[in-house]
């Protein structure tokens, strides 16, 4: 596959879900070059994009990538849905640890941008309104407990990413 480079490049974990899919083709539209890693194949095909099909959770891979391409900045859309699996422990392993793994990679490229998308999981009764920033998370299940717990690290690495969540 050959990579062409544009202006700035991109990491999106998760990109070949629903939500990765949107956000590469907009990242694309904006002449950014886009890395893409997933579980799951990505049959996208764009000049300007490079598709993994690989796991976060693998040091090896987020290294060679993270080596192999100028990345400015990440977009973290990469999880497992408790609707999608019966193992818990695989999510958690995925979202939790997959996270960590990626925080890992990013420091050690020195890589400090960081988007991560969250959940309205982690409030997982209604309040009657809105969600406001300063409500206190309280997941009633793993998926929710597992994307908290991915906050939670990536706030605990402040000091080395900079990170909107």
């Amino acid at each position: 596959m050959s990579y062409t480079v544009s202006m700035q490049t991109v990491h999106v974990t998760g990109g070949a879900g629903f939500f990765g899919d949107i956000l590469k083709r907009k990242l694309l539209a904006e002449n950014l070059t886009v890395i893409s890693i997933d579980l799951e194949k990505d049959t996208m095909v764009h000049p300007h994009l490079v598709c993994i099909q690989g796991d976060i959770r693998d040091a090896h891979v987020l290294d060679n990538i993270f080596t192999t391409y100028p990345i400015v900045a990440v977009f973290h859309l990469a999880a497992i849905l408790a609707h999608a699996i019966s193992d818990t422990q695989y999510l958690w392993s995925c979202n939790v640890e997959g996270t960590q793994s990626l925080i890992n990679a990013m420091k050690k490229a020195g890589v400090r941008r960081l988007i991560h998308t969250s959940t309205n999981c982690l409030w997982g009764e209604g309040m009657g309104r809105p969600i406001r920033e300063e409500d206190t998370p309280h997941p009633v299940e793993i998926y929710g407990r597992a994307k908290l717990e991915g906050e939670h690290i990536i706030l605990s690495n402040a000091q080395d990413i900079d990170a909107v969540i």
